[in-house]
């Protein structure tokens, strides 16, 4: 049977091998193992001839081997610590985005245009390797950069994070359709970046848990360090309405984070 890698990036990292196809793994994750708090499950592909001298890859023959009975290896665990940072970029695949009840959305990256980025308040969550629901004046390519920069007191060597819509009403208030917890917080947070200054993010949360994620996603997700980004676009309402319309609907029925 044929051996996947995957990549687990939500709420943890971890790196995994299995004969599972990238569906039938995002379902079993979600809903074929007790192990897993029921919730959302995001995992990227990796490079399945990845060789690294972090990660013992060189025996996967003979720890992920088929059941007695012939069934497939669902999840072999190579590694649960620092393993976003010992992964190159050029080894990350698609992305697959998995509700609760277990239905997949495969994204691939795609070209992101910085020139198009534009000024304003922007609201990100960082899902790996820290969790932090933060607003920042910077656009995602400066947030990364930033994030990532070993020049700073604190920083990551590798950051994936999600842009999140942050629409306001005619008041300046946050949108009443947007599920967040603690509104008037947020808010705040934007105003108080809003002043000016050398500041260019603030956190919100620091350990951010609010309904329907999926459903609050802007642009999509950004994978990257001081070397280079990956991006993955969210396709917009539309798209999600009429091709991907069992995925959305239940992505948006879910009230589980």
């Amino acid at each position: 049977m044929k051996i996947h890698l995957y990549m687990l990036c939500y709420r943890f990292e971890a790196l995994v091998a299995s004969h599972l196809e990238p569906e039938a793994f995002g379902r079993y994750m979600a809903i074929g193992t007790q192990k897993n708090a029921r919730g959302n499950v995001l995992f990227f592909e990796i490079d399945p001839s990845l060789k690294s001298d972090y990660f013992k890859t060189d025996d996967l023959e003979q720890r992920c081997t088929p059941h007695l009975d012939g069934g497939p290896k669902r999840s072999k665990y190579i590694s649960v610590y620092r393993v976003l940072e010992h992964l190159d970029l050029s080894v990350f695949g698609k992305l697959h985005l998995c509700t609760a009840d277990g239905r997949v959305l495969s994204l691939d990256s795609s070209p992101y245009d910085v020139n198009g980025e534009k000024p304003g308040s922007n609201l990100y969550e960082e899902l790996c390797p820290v969790y932090p629901l933060v607003v920042s004046a910077l656009p995602p390519s400066g947030f990364l950069k930033f994030l990532t920069d070993p020049k700073n007191p604190i920083h990551v060597p590798r950051l994936f994070f999600v842009d999140m819509l942050l629409d306001r009403d005619e008041k300046g208030m946050l949108a009443g359709y947007l599920p967040y917890s603690d509104p008037l917080h947020l808010i705040d947070c934007v105003n108080d970046l809003e002043k000016g200054g050398d500041k260019k993010t603030k956190t919100v949360s620091r350990s951010p848990r609010h309904h329907a994620f999926f459903r609050t996603i802007r642009r999509g997700f950004f994978l990257g360090d001081q070397t280079g980004m990956k991006f993955y676009e969210f396709p917009d309402r539309r798209v999600l309405e009429v091709e991907y319309a069992k995925w959305w609907r239940s992505a948006s029925e879910s009230l589980i984070s």
